[in-house]
């Protein structure tokens, strides 16, 4: 449930963001973000959740990425989120997803399975292709260009 809310949460702050100038969108706002998810007593009932952002950036026009990690005493998630908008003379166009990163869940490293949020709840991987190089386009996020680490630190 809290990785769920954590991705929700931030795909909504990131909608809520892209449509701004760039120079009125604030990263810093992705930190309060977790901060308010971890002092969420409907998320954070036992107060164990800890949410933390890592890197990112809603600094590229057409994209923002953020990473962000969910841990308590018994796991813990770091997931990448995004959301893309491409305008043009055709219309606009738009990719918001999540993927976790790695998972203590998964076992170490990067993860190459997806998630099991339980029942019928899944968090895809991350793709590697997705810290490819080239322009942002509709199609797939470019996390590399946020900053985001593709291994654990």
């Amino acid at each position: 449930m809290q990785v769920l809310t954590t991705v929700s949460r931030f795909t909504n702050e990131e909608r809520r963001q892209i449509a701004l100038p760039v120079a009125q969108r604030s990263a810093a706002a992705f930190g309060a973000l977790a901060d308010s998810i971890s002092a969420d007593a409907g998320v954070n009932g036992h107060g164990t959740l800890s949410v933390s952002l890592g890197a990112g950036s809603a600094a590229p026009p057409q994209q923002i990425a953020f990473s962000a990690t969910v841990a308590s005493p018994y796991a813990s998630t770091t997931i990448a989120v995004w959301h893309i908008l491409i305008t043009s003379h055709g219309g606009a166009s738009d990719n918001t997803g999540a993927c976790v990163l790695w998972s203590t869940l998964l076992g170490p490293g990067r993860a190459t399975a997806d998630l099991n949020l339980g029942g019928s709840e899944f968090l895809q991987s991350c793709s590697p292709r997705w810290w490819s190089s080239g322009p942002v386009d509709a199609t797939q996020p470019r996390l590399g260009l946020a900053g985001i680490p593709q291994s654990p630190r």
